[in-house]
């Protein structure tokens, strides 16, 4: 490590704290505390989606059998429960259809302070500090796997960012709801990062939300254990024998870059990427390309010779699912839905469909090709082809609060739908979260 990277890394895991502690609602810039907003309402609006596909069932019977007694709610369900539970389920719901913003850092930096905030009745303007510095701590640290696809980091080893950083930012996040101090914030995040890991494999099945839910209920349980007089290293993330060394070798150049803007630039000035399906990032590109021909071409699933696309953009793992949840990251499963169908709705990755001898043909038909283009071959001879672009996002207020309502069509009734879009766009407001969490109850 030359001696630049090493100045840039000294004392950093004490930095994160001391920017949950001191980081106020003041300090961030009106786009920040906007696309906050925007992130937040977007993270509920899937979660309680999710409550009524098979992973909230799983949840549910979870929760029967298991959650501790509480008067925390799960979101979109009828269950109360203690906040750690809380944490654990609702941020595996908001990860649970691969549909929240493609940060994922939403998940955890809203279901643990939310928990907490619920809990004591603190302010909603309490709840946006604490979401902002999860966000800002978690994307401060993303330099980590920014070049997995080179071969560089532990992402290129199977680690997955949600796992490994999601722990400390929830911590983070928790820290500054419950307004802590210094040495009590360290100790938590030290004892957060000592409990991370996750692993890119999982992609497909349900292990894969649940590590948000992990990092989220983990993140706070090392909070309160902090505040009970836990201790742990000063030095977790760059200390000797820590973090940055378990997960390295990492280059003097990511070293040098983690942490060093938090609290002078803001991730969330950016607008955030809300996704327009239910399934994995790198299966957006190539689902886009199907829906573009169907709008100039009328494609009948029985005419189709063969569909040529990139089949195996990082991390799509489950190439034939062998069940609905594994299609989000199947790109043939979900092009042939896209064709089937024309659209790409949550309720479309079940068993059923997978079962169903069209897709199952189309799949069968799709080939993996080194090409920036779809490439849809009919039997009649003709070849209709769609580049492979940059995936379009929801990006501002009505699309994400259209995204919402459609979302929770159905389950939340109108009056408490119309509630949580009034309640977040006003959220430094909200006296109590706990109004916030009451309307999300079904």
């Amino acid at each position: 490590m030359d001696a630049d990277a090493a100045n840039s890394i000294l004392g950093l895991t004490k930095r994160l704290a001391e920017f949950a502690v001191s980081f106020r609602l003041k300090d961030a810039p009106p786009a920040v505390l906007e696309n906050a907003r925007l992130a937040m309402l977007d993270c509920l609006g899937v979660s309680v989606l999710a409550a009524r596909q098979e992973i909230g069932g799983a949840i549910a019977r979870f929760a029967e059998a298991n959650a501790a007694p509480g008067r925390c709610v799960v979101w979109g369900t009828g269950i109360t429960t203690s906040p750690r539970d809380a944490a654990l389920m609702n941020a595996t719901l908001a990860h649970g259809l691969d549909y929240d913003d493609r940060n994922h850092s939403s998940t955890y930096s809203l279901a643990a302070p939310m928990a907490v905030a619920e809990d004591r009745k603190l302010s909603g303007a309490r709840l946006l500090e604490g979401f902002i510095v999860g966000r800002e701590i978690r994307n401060s640290l993303d330099a980590m796997f920014a070049r997995r696809g080179s071969g560089i980091g532990p992402g290129a080893k199977g680690w997955h960012s949600n796992g490994v950083l999601g722990p400390i930012a929830a911590a983070g996040a928790v820290a500054r709801t419950l307004d802590l101090d210094v040495a009590t914030t360290l100790a938590a995040l030290g004892l957060a990062t000592a409990s991370s890991g996750a692993l890119t494999r999982d992609g497909g099945t349900m292990a894969k939300p649940f590590r948000t839910g992990h990092a989220a209920q983990t993140g706070l349980t090392c909070v309160l254990l902090a505040i009970s007089g836990f201790s742990s290293d000063d030095t977790a993330l760059e200390g000797r024998y820590g973090y940055f060394e378990a997960l390295g070798p990492l280059s003097d150049d990511i070293l040098a870059s983690v942490g060093r803007d938090l609290g002078k630039t803001y991730n969330l000035a950016k607008p955030i990427r809300g996704k327009r399906m239910a399934s994995c990032s790198a299966s957006h590109a190539g689902i886009e390309a199907m829906l573009a021909l169907l709008r100039d071409n009328t494609i009948k699933p029985a005419d189709v010779e063969s569909i040529d696309c990139d089949l195996k953009p990082y991390p799509l793992v489950r190439q034939v699912p062998a069940r609905g949840y594994e299609g989000r990251f199947s790109m043939p499963f979900c092009l042939a839905i896209a064709l089937v169908h024309g659209d790409v709705r949550a309720g479309y990755f079940s068993d059923t469909t997978v079962a169903d001898p069209v897709i199952q043909d189309l799949i069968g038909r799709t080939r993996h090709a080194e090409s920036k283009m779809l490439v849809v071959a009919l039997k009649d001879g003709r070849r209709l082809e769609a580049p492979l672009g940059h995936p379009t996002d929801f990006t501002t207020r009505p699309e994400i609060e259209a995204k919402f309502r459609d979302c929770v069509d159905g389950i939340l009734p109108k009056a408490k739908a119309d509630a949580v879009v009034r309640h977040m766009r006003g959220l430094e407001s909200l006296g109590s979260v706990r109004e916030l969490a009451q309307v999300l109850a079904v």
